[in-house]
């Protein structure tokens, strides 16, 4: 098992990708904090995790607040005494044209995407230190933080702003032995677009496909692969870059 009993936390584990890094790692001998606020779908996914005979937790968790980022590590700490994983996972996607962006949805998916990963990689990262751990910090950023998308300027923005926070954090973790890395998904069907690309705008996802080398969607599971690598001894030299992962997709401009 590559990550026989380590401690991962993963924010927004409750559904898609976060849902599918939880169950892989767990598969992998892994010890899981679910960090979400959709209680049902958490406990739903609990239970999954158990009948893969592997230890996991849910807590309840606002990522846009500090003191709640603080809380969750503190009750990791005290559920398993160490943290070798985290997860920046957590991140939201309300699709609107740029000019009907407001300050109030803007500042929103600031504090969500940015903000909440920014301090669950800090707070993790001072947990590790405080028990000398050469941990792993993992972000799940975006291809849109490179090329941008019509009805995503506020998310895009969030996502460029991930990827440079991952490697400004990297620089800082390395005397430390802690790696930091982000994984970029392409376009992936999830909770988050599901609805426009299979109801609203199913043509669009048909695009995405035909601009797909490999002429499918990345899937949840896909992404939770690159994590598991990045969560995995296999990456211990590697820090401070980005993993894309859509198929080939961003490298076809037809």
């Amino acid at each position: 098992m590559m990550l026989k009993n380590k401690v991962a936390i993963i924010t927004g584990a409750a559904k898609g990708i976060g849902k599918a890094t939880a169950l892989r790692f767990a598969k992998e001998g892994a010890k899981i904090v679910i960090a979400d606020n959709d209680i049902l779908n958490g406990q739903k996914l609990i239970k999954e995790i158990e009948n893969l005979e592997a230890e996991s937790y849910f807590f309840e968790t606002d990522i846009k607040v500090k003191s709640e980022i603080d809380k969750m590590i503190d009750f990791t700490l005290k559920k398993f005494q160490r943290l070798d994983i985290m997860v920046a996972n957590a991140g939201i996607c309300p699709f609107e044209e740029f000019l009907n962006i407001d300050e109030k949805l803007f500042d929103k998916v600031i504090a969500v995407n940015q903000k909440g990963a920014f301090f669950s990689a800090q707070s993790a990262m001072k947990a590790m230190i405080e028990k000398n751990i050469k941990g792993k910090l993992i972000f799940t950023s975006s291809v849109s933080s490179i090329f941008g998308g019509k009805m995503q300027s506020h998310y895009c923005a969030t996502k460029g702003a991930v990827n440079q926070i991952m490697k400004s954090i990297a620089i800082a973790a390395g005397p430390y032995g802690i790696t930091v890395n982000a994984v970029l998904p392409g376009t992936v069907i999830t909770d988050i677009n599901r609805q426009q690309l299979e109801s609203e705008e199913p043509e669009l996802k048909e695009y995405f496909i035909k601009r797909t080398p490999l002429g499918r969607l990345a899937t949840p599971e896909d992404i939770a692969g690159a994590m598991l690598f990045f969560a995995s001894a296999d990456a211990n030299c590697i820090t401070g870059t980005t993993l894309i992962v859509d198929g080939g997709m961003s490298i076809n401009l037809q």
